[in-house]
């Protein structure tokens, strides 16, 4: 039998879920001009290689929302990265952060280092007590 997720998964879950919807509705319409971008935000268009490949690789996380859903044993694994990728792209590229997605969206959750960090410890402790399983 399979256990049944904590409160706390499901929140984290929704969160991530909607936070992706936020963030392609912000890329697709800054990119496509959609969403007009005042004097102060055009430095979204200057990001250098480094800052759209940290992007990207803050797009391709939200799958750690769909391991913590199915409950796998390698979720604080990937909330780690992301945390860890998030806290580098603010220390590099705070800049970059404020203006790369200006509708919010996933990485609001990791912009604040002590949610970001008590999220982790969430999604560690699950592991430690057995909610996370391997299969």
């Amino acid at each position: 039998m399979k256990p049944s997720r904590p409160l706390g998964v499901w929140l984290i879950t929704i969160y991530i879920g909607i936070s992706v919807i936020f963030n392609l509705v912000a890329i697709v319409g800054t990119n496509l001009g959609m969403i007009p971008l005042d004097n102060t935000v055009n430095a979204y268009v200057k990001l250098t290689v480094l800052d759209q490949g940290m992007i990207a690789i803050l797009l391709f996380l939200p799958v750690k929302g769909i391991a913590l859903f199915r409950l796998k044993k390698y979720a604080p694994g990937l909330f780690l990265l992301a945390f860890m990728v998030d806290a580098s792209f603010l220390i590099f590229s705070r800049q970059a952060m404020r203006t790369a997605l200006p509708l919010g969206g996933e990485t609001a959750l990791f912009t604040s280092p002590v949610i970001g960090f008590l999220v982790v410890l969430y999604v560690w402790i699950l592991r430690l007590k057995g909610i996370l399983q391997s299969r």
